[in-house]
């Protein structure tokens, strides 16, 4: 994603230490349209989600609408975590647990409906770069970093890095590897200073290159 809503600064502050003092707690249902709304934010021209919806006018609503259907799906597995400061959402992720499928249930088809909605003309050029997405997943339990968002008003004080730490530390208390996959080429020397490995390139029909990475347990 662009520079301005990228956590690249986030996490350099947040290695070098510097203190935070907000609250880092798993989101509630009643969390979900803020922290949607943070994450499309986020993403607004991040490279994948500028594939699945080509369409600027629109694209932060439709955006906001598949990261409520994630993030719900994550809260209903307890792996959606928000930073609050001084009682706003200022940061958010959302995570699977292992063996679980964020996708699982109805949230796939959920999902599918609003691209193909958005995109009646790309049915099998998005069917078969998100098969190829789930394709590559590794087989061996893991936590899977499906996305994380930082306001972008606030990038730079360490809100980035600070959550994505939050669960590494339950994943290594437990003793699970994690997975992610990047969309930006300039953010991987960043999930590489976590410990995370390049381990396949993913190239989308007619879309941008994937990075899929891979932290071993601790």
């Amino acid at each position: 994603m662009e520079e301005r809503n990228s956590f690249s600064s986030v996490t350099a502050e947040f290695m070098r230490g510097k203190a935070l003092t907000t609250e880092i707690r798993l989101a509630e249902f009643s969390d979900a349209r803020a922290v949607s709304l943070v994450l499309a934010q986020a993403f607004e021209e991040d490279p994948f989600m500028s594939w699945l919806f080509p369409e600027p006018k629109f694209r932060l609503k439709l955006i906001q609408a598949w990261m409520r259907v994630e993030v719900e799906s994550a809260i209903r597995m307890a792996s959606s975590w928000v930073s609050v400061d001084d009682g706003e959402i200022v940061a958010g992720t959302i995570w699977s647990p292992p063996g679980r499928d964020l996708h699982e249930g109805g949230t796939f088809k959920q999902l599918w409906y609003l691209v193909l909605g958005a995109n009646p003309s790309r049915s099998s050029e998005l069917a078969e770069g998100l098969s190829m997405l789930g394709d590559t997943h590794p087989a061996e339990a893991h936590f899977y970093l499906n996305t994380v968002g930082v306001e972008p008003n606030l990038t730079g004080q360490g809100h980035g890095g600070t959550i994505i730490h939050h669960t590494l530390e339950l994943a290594d208390n437990d003793g699970h590897p994690c997975y992610l996959e990047s969309s930006s080429l300039r953010n991987v020397p960043l999930y590489e200073r976590l410990g995370f490995e390049v381990t396949n390139e993913i190239a989308l029909p007619n879309g941008p290159t994937m990075w899929g990475m891979w932290r071993s347990q601790r």
